[in-house]
């Protein structure tokens, strides 16, 4: 049975603009974490501000049941065709992501990885963040992120403007790593 609140918590306009100001704040300052307003998991939350019947999404880890799906409405694609791609931090990428063209770089996918959180543990990895939207630099923890996707984001934009903007979200929270932003840790 569908649980109605969470429906209307997450799919309303209202939490949806409250979303959608909160990935712009992630995407003006790198590594800073945002909450989410909703009562569904970060991942959701995210998808329902940002997805719609216009755009290919990607679910290479099965991350999403068929009710969400049917809600986002968004056309089903590889992840090679995606403009969204939704992927579990703890498994290493196995595709490659639309990076753009120099003429139109904002054709490169946003990917949206979940992983377990943004805590200082011994599970989580240090990295420290510069660029665009921070002062000096910024130091973000995560947890359940595979060093080789911080491996592939560097080799996926090294040709800025062309690349991929990651989206990390976990419970209800999210950061966001815009293409521009340089990231340094042990990867």
């Amino acid at each position: 049975m569908l649980d109605q609140s969470n429906y209307l918590s997450t799919y309303t306009p209202q939490v949806q603009q409250l979303n959608f100001r909160a990935l712009m704040n992630a995407f003006a300052y790198p590594g800073r974490i945002q909450n989410l307003h909703g009562n569904s998991t970060a991942l959701e939350q995210v998808l329902a501000t940002l997805i719609d019947g216009e755009v290919a999404l990607a679910d290479p880890d099965n991350l999403l049941n068929g009710d969400v799906r049917m809600r986002l409405e968004a056309r089903m694609e590889t992840p090679e065709c995606a403009q969204f791609i939704v992927c579990k931090g703890e498994n290493p990428p196995v595709f490659q992501p639309l990076l753009g063209t120099l003429e139109e770089p904002e054709h490169g996918a946003t990917l949206i990885v979940q992983v377990q959180g943004f805590s200082a543990t011994n599970e989580s990895s240090e990295l420290t963040l510069t660029g665009p939207g921070i002062e000096k630099e910024n130091t973000l923890h995560v947890a359940g992120l595979n060093t080789a996707w911080l491996q592939r984001r560097a080799f996926w934009n090294a040709a800025f403007p062309t690349g991929v903007d990651f989206i990390l979200v976990s419970e209800n929270q999210v950061v966001a790593l815009p293409r521009s932003t340089q990231v340094k840790g042990e990867f």
